[in-house]
């Protein structure tokens, strides 16, 4: 039987993932494992809801833009003030050292640099969904941990662009196109600068028509607008629709703080059941079967992964000279794999098509190993991210 009623689908969505949601939260596991959960039973094992793409992309978009609006809403000129340069220097470190540990490490297991090119450039990329709301989930105090991993995720998506249009560049390359400026150095700093451009903008018109409402209705209506209008320019224009809504939130906050600050925490406020949605949604899609031909490439990734996230944030912590519990746990909160990974492994069937069954091959391959690593990392990232700020006491109901 499959349920085709949206209403009741999102009304049995939200009752389960409630439910379950609870069950493993006593557990001490988050919550978010629990949606996963509901949406595997919902999906790959039972076949009760299926969703077709553009209702799944709707859904993915529009959270993945409030999470970015949120994100962007911690860069205050303080925050910047006293954690900005360190995150930075922390996010370049910790992407570079994910990227080069995968990319060698599958090379020496496949010695096909294409394949190992694209995972590493993939790897790079934090699920911002899957981490702030285990931040929300565990009732994360506002502490350093805290403020340090919100603002590295949201860094995270534009090193991960730069790096990942570049390893794609380099793949056609050894696939026979002849290297370009265009696109190796053009293309992602119009994606990335467009975005911020775009954010900018619409966060200095959202911050002007702020001071003219009054009413939490009002505020929540002209704070949705703002997201999703960013979000659907950025898909039209083929920007960052992550980097644009943290552009817009991060302008927004510091162009009008006091009122900024109520905005965000009535955005904040209806979070919850959309967080539900999202992960079941991403329970739905994902397939378990995937972990069983995944194989030994999916294996050497995970722990590439892994290793370079944790191992990577550690040095970086240790080169800003961050306190010593940012150095041990930071790289835990950072494991989480979703959409951004899974779009940027759809990308490189398109990109890769024009290359024949080669092509196919390496876009094929990527999907599946992604896919397959998604479910590993969307279970244990927001377990790290728990017991993270749980070991820097930033936990309120530990």
């Amino acid at each position: 039987m499959v349920i085709e009623n949206v209403i009741l689908l999102v009304g049995i969505a939200l009752a389960l993932g409630f439910v379950v949601g609870k069950i493993t939260h006593q557990f001490r596991l988050t919550a978010i494992v629990g949606y996963i959960v509901v949406g595997i039973l919902l999906g790959p094992a039972f076949h009760i809801v299926e969703l077709s793409y553009y209702e799944v992309n709707i859904i993915v978009n529009f959270t993945l833009g409030l999470i970015a609006f949120i994100i962007g809403g911690s860069f205050t000129i303080d925050f910047l003030k006293r954690l900005g340069k360190s995150s930075i220097v922390i996010t370049i470190i910790q992407s570079f050292a994910t990227f080069l540990i995968i990319t060698l490490g599958v090379f020496l297991f496949t010695h096909n640099w294409c394949i190992s090119l694209l995972l590493g450039s993939i790897g790079v990329a934090t699920a911002p969904a899957g981490t702030i709301a285990a931040l929300h989930d565990c009732k994360a105090k506002r502490g350093t941990l805290s403020k340090m991993t919100t603002a590295i995720v949201g860094l995270d998506d534009g090193v991960t662009i730069i790096i990942f249009v570049i390893a794609i560049a380099l793949v056609k390359v050894i696939l026979g196109d002849s290297l370009s400026v265009s696109s190796i150095i053009i293309r992602p700093l119009i994606e990335i600068f467009g975005a911020v451009a775009l954010g900018i903008a619409i966060g200095i018109i959202l911050a002007y028509s702020a001071k003219k409402v009054k009413g939490r209705e009002s505020i929540l209506v002209m704070s949705l607008a703002g997201i999703l209008i960013c979000v659907g320019l950025a898909e039209i224009l083929h920007l960052s629709a992550i980097l644009a809504c943290m552009f817009l939130g991060a302008t927004f906050i510091n162009l009008v703080p006091r009122i900024g600050r109520t905005f965000f925490e009535i955005v904040e406020s209806i979070l919850p059941p959309i967080y539900i949605i999202f992960f079941i949604v991403a329970g739905l899609k994902l397939r378990p079967d995937l972990l069983i031909g995944m194989g030994i490439i999916g294996i050497i990734y995970i722990g590439c992964r892994i290793t370079g996230k944790m191992g990577g944030a550690f040095i970086g912590s240790k080169l800003v000279k961050a306190e010593p519990y940012i150095q041990k746990y930071l790289g835990l909160a950072l494991l989480s794999q979703a959409g951004v990974a899974v779009g940027l492994a759809v990308t490189v069937a398109g990109e890769l098509s024009a290359y024949g069954k080669v092509g196919a091959d390496l876009g094929a391959m990527a999907i599946t190993i992604i896919a397959a690593t998604t479910v590993v990392f969307e279970i244990i990232g927001p377990m790290g991210v728990r017991y993270a700020v749980n070991r820097a006491g930033e936990v309120e109901n530990e």
